[in-house]
């Protein structure tokens, strides 16, 4: 192979990996609330409620499910 053709196939890898990035870049979230992981068994139709409620009120079922707690506990 000549010089010319090496040194174009070379230049041709470089630009391919230059275009080719995986990685993101995101910034750890700071929590404002200590928080544990809590595991439990919930009926099936309150689940299915539980689902459609937080899609109807936009917000996560873990979101909903501490709110609830908060309200039925303080």
């Amino acid at each position: 192979m000549k010089s010319d053709n090496i040194n174009d196939l070379i230049n041709k890898v470089k630009s391919n990996n230059e275009q080719s990035k995986i990685q993101k870049i995101v910034p750890v979230s700071i929590k404002e609330i200590e928080e544990i992981q809590f595991s439990f068994y919930i009926e099936k139709e309150l689940y299915k409620k539980l689902k459609l409620k937080s899609i109807n009120e936009e917000m996560s079922m873990k979101e909903i499910m501490n709110e609830a707690l908060r309200k039925f506990i303080c």
